[in-house]
């Protein structure tokens, strides 16, 4: 690799160092954000399920009696 290049790829100035950091937070929080919306959506349909299952546990009791 040349010198020059070898000590450009050093030379990044701060500002450009907190930019691509900020950068990178910032997709990560939309990722992180679009996860937790599909997580919250698993969670209510596993609520319904247990609902579900809870009624067709008691049904399932009542017709026994």
């Amino acid at each position: 690799m040349p010198e020059d290049k070898k000590q450009s790829l050093f030379k990044v100035n701060s500002e450009e160092v907190l930019s691509r950091g900020l950068q990178a937070m910032t997709q990560s929080c939309e990722a992180l954000t679009k996860q937790n919306e599909v997580l919250n959506k698993d969670i209510d349909n596993l609520k319904k399920k247990i609902d579900m299952l809870q009624h067709r546990i008691l049904s399932n009791a009542e017709e026994r009696e």
